[in-house]
């Protein structure tokens, strides 16, 4: 594999790599909250999100692949129960939030609305708890892999 030649001196790239990193994460948010806010205010119809759905999903499955191919998890979280019950505590919060004002507005029960938000949110706690403690798993796993090849 051919590298092309760099006009930045190592300064400039170091810079350049942090405004891309800023960039990437400006984007992930971004669509995340896009996607949310559409679905709250146009009551939950794909064809009003499918685009920024696509590209999100695109962004997430290239980060979780190019961080789990190099034993990459997180500048300041660890792999374990502690931040993975965390994470996905937060994200229960956000889904049954989102799936309370869907049900709510489409059909103006209370009750009904909070059941569905409370079986979609634990729903996506069980389901985030588990594919983060298989990504923790699998990222031990490459870790130890790694250190264990003579360099």
């Amino acid at each position: 594999m051919t590298t092309r030649k760099s006009n930045l001196d190592e300064r400039q790239e170091q810079v350049l790599l942090g405004i891309e990193h800023n960039g990437c994460w400006l984007a992930f948010w971004g669509l995340l909250v896009s996607i949310l806010a559409q679905e709250v205010i146009y009551g939950g119809e794909l064809k009003y999100i499918a685009g920024e759905w696509l590209v999100f999903m695109v962004l997430c499955l290239y980060m979780l692949y190019a961080c789990m191919k190099n034993g990459i998890w997180d500048r300041r979280l660890k792999p374990d129960r502690k931040t993975n019950a965390l994470a996905s505590a937060a994200a229960c919060l956000v889904v049954a939030a989102t799936v309370f004002l869907l049900v709510l507005r489409r059909m103006e029960n209370m009750r009904i609305a909070g059941y569905g938000a409370l079986f979609a949110g634990l729903l996506t706690f069980i389901l985030c708890f588990a594919g983060l403690s298989a990504s923790a798993a699998a990222y031990r796993k490459k870790q130890q892999e790694d250190e264990a090849e003579p360099e």
